[in-house]
């Protein structure tokens, strides 16, 4: 009997063992954590005896200079004429994705050929040039850039950037901005098919 009684002692005694190593474990690793997690923070706040700043400033402590301008929302993000073009694209073309005021560098890829300080300023340039919108396919494909006419040195740059990379550039006229039956024609030259 007292062979039994001991041989399900040692059972017992391996789980309580096994239980308190256990807790031993995470006791010490919660330990450590709050250790680093202190030195982390008291390394981030300024040192008040050497008169030194903190390294980084909390949000709530960044304060707008006193002559900064007071700012306002814009009444509308786009123009009444631009509304009225972003919603004959997206009646014209369902299945896509319209954006609008995209930026050129955004479209348009530098040459991989050029070295990186010649990449960086294309991008800039590229940067400061916006498209009124540009259409995409479901799989953000970029299908062609929809701008309204100008006969300006800028809108001649974008779409010389846009032929060269292929892509369709469509100009309209903001006096006659087409139906939504003529736009799948403008973007891709052909009528959508008909399903019978």
């Amino acid at each position: 009997m007292l062979l039994i009684v001991s041989l399900t002692a040692v059972p017992v005694a391996i789980v309580i063992f096994l239980i308190w190593s256990y807790r031993k474990k995470v006791a010490h690793k919660t330990v450590a954590s709050q250790e680093r997690y202190s030195q982390l923070f008291s390394a981030s706040q300024p040192d008040a005896t050497a008169g030194g700043e903190a390294a980084s400033t909390p949000v709530s402590a960044v304060r707008w200079p006193a002559d900064a301008p007071g700012y306002a929302i814009k009444e509308r993000l786009l123009s009444k004429a631009e509304t009225l073009l972003f919603y004959v694209l997206r009646a014209g073309l369902p299945g896509h994705e319209i954006f609008s005021r995209l930026n050129l560098d955004a479209v348009v890829d530098t040459p991989p050929a050029l070295q990186d300080y010649e990449r960086e300023l294309i991008r800039r340039r590229l940067a400061q040039h916006c498209l009124d919108f540009v259409v995409c396919d479901k799989t953000m494909k970029i299908v062609a850039a929809v701008e309204f006419e100008a006969d300006t040195e800028v809108a001649s740059f974008k779409a010389a950037c846009l032929e060269s990379a292929g892509i369709r550039h469509i100009r309209v006229n903001v006096a006659a901005i087409p139906r939504r039956e003529e736009i799948h024609f403008l973007v891709y030259g052909t009528h959508p098919r008909q399903d019978s």
